[in-house]
């Protein structure tokens, strides 16, 4: 009897173990901050004026992506997931998302590296130990499952995009750099 119940214990474990290792993001645990510029000359011409404008563009981007969507438990009913990403500074970003429990996988791709005025990024260059949460939009103070992955964030090899010339109809084409910078590197994948 105590064969069979050691047999069934070991058994549940490598469950639980297989069942956990697909747990974090979809694109895995390794990520590359690939530093990308660029150039590109603008040449404005419209009903609101002349101009021209030479930018030098440069980004921190990550590979594979700078979104991804987090795996987790599946458990139908499960609609919320905490991340909580602790970096190597000693700093922390937390955000909850909508998770869809019955697939296992949030609803939508998790900010990964993208800063702006109303996001910050999860993920810093380094370490990032990311502790994950669900729970229940009723009580989104009961843990129903949790765990940790680590996540690395690598330096990648520089990448430059070939230079490019823009024809546009608005002068404020020609005094915004960050729209046409973000523009350019859109259209040019991010220089791959």
């Amino acid at each position: 009897m105590l064969k069979i119940l050691s047999f069934f214990t070991t058994l549940l474990c490598f469950y639980q173990a297989s069942a956990n290792s697909d747990t974090g993001f979809t694109r895995g645990s390794l990520f590359q901050a690939v530093a990308i510029q660029g150039e590109i000359r603008v040449e404005c011409d419209g009903f609101n004026g002349t101009g021209n404008a030479v930018y030098t563009c440069r980004n921190v981007v990550l590979d594979p992506s700078g979104y991804d969507h987090f795996k987790g438990p599946i458990e139908p009913g499960l609609d919320r997931l905490e991340l909580t990403a602790s970096h190597e500074d000693g700093s922390s970003r937390s955000v909850m998302v909508d998770y869809a429990g019955a697939s296992g996988m949030t609803r939508e791709p998790v900010n990964l590296w993208i800063s702006g005025l109303f996001q910050k990024p999860l993920l810093e260059k380094g370490r990032n130990k990311v502790r994950y949460r669900t729970t229940h939009t009723k009580n989104i103070f009961e843990t129903m499952a949790s765990g940790e992955i680590t996540v690395e964030v690598k330096k990648g090899t520089a990448r430059t995009c070939p230079t490019a010339n823009l024809q546009s109809s608005d002068i404020n084409d020609c005094h915004s750099q960050f729209s046409i910078c973000e523009r350019y590197f859109q259209e040019n994948n991010n220089c791959l």
